[in-house]
């Protein structure tokens, strides 16, 4: 089956949620933090969250859908790097730092009833941190996020998001960037990452890997 990637949208939040859950919602991360997904409260995070999301212009969130009904199978959010326009018309409006796309990044809202938040706030603490440590000031795109709804899992919808991430990234000659768990580091591997750094988080039970691939096909740009 052929996957074609289309820009998300706002009325494609909730399925874009329920599909998050398919896939990760078995997770011991989300299981301290987004537990029980249908409560109201992370039902409410989710949505405002992805709501910012896709007004955010450093942000470009894919998603495949079924071309019976407009349900989505598959998403990606990637960062870009932001365009001169984009940092200027933010440091104005906040006047912050105009350091790369985290500092574009609206705060999160505040997590959900019941979240174990000094665990969230370590965990995604040390995803910022390590990101900025290896990329510094490199303008790079950065895979946030992928996911895919178990049944169609191993089809390659989850390859046709990162194949249209990577292709913006080539063609710009710049670098790519994501954190990936030991299951899902392989498929990133076939696609010209490695990993640059190894961590172990919730108290040494799992292990994140941070990963980069230069840009291939196109020469690097000064």
């Amino acid at each position: 089956m052929s996957y074609e990637p289309r820009k998300a949208v706002l009325s494609d939040i909730p399925s874009i949620i329920e599909a998050y859950f398919d896939a990760f919602g078995e997770h011991p991360i989300n299981r301290r933090i987004f537990n029980p997904p249908s409560s109201e409260s992370v039902q409410r995070f989710w949505t405002e969250s992805l709501t910012r999301d896709l007004q955010n212009p450093n942000v470009q969130f894919y998603v495949i859908t079924s071309p019976e009904e407009e349900r989505v199978l598959a998403f990606a959010k990637w960062w870009q790097p932001p365009t001169t326009s984009t940092i200027t018309s933010t440091a104005t409006d906040t006047d912050t730092d105009t350091d790369t796309s985290t500092s574009l990044a609206p705060a999160l809202p505040s997590w959900p009833d019941g979240a174990d938040v000094s665990f969230a706030e370590e965990v995604f603490g040390l995803m910022d941190r390590k990101r900025k440590e290896v990329m510094g000031d490199r303008p790079h795109w950065y895979l946030e996020m992928l996911g895919v709804r178990k049944e169609f899992q191993r089809r390659g919808a989850g390859k046709a998001l990162l194949r249209w991430g990577l292709k913006q990234a080539d063609e710009a000659g710049i670098e790519a960037y994501l954190t990936a768990s030991p299951a899902g580091t392989p498929l990133y591997q076939m696609h010209g990452f490695d990993i640059v750094e190894t961590v172990l988080i919730d108290d040494g039970k799992r292990v994140e890997n941070f990963m980069l691939r230069p840009p291939q096909g196109v020469e690097s740009r000064p």
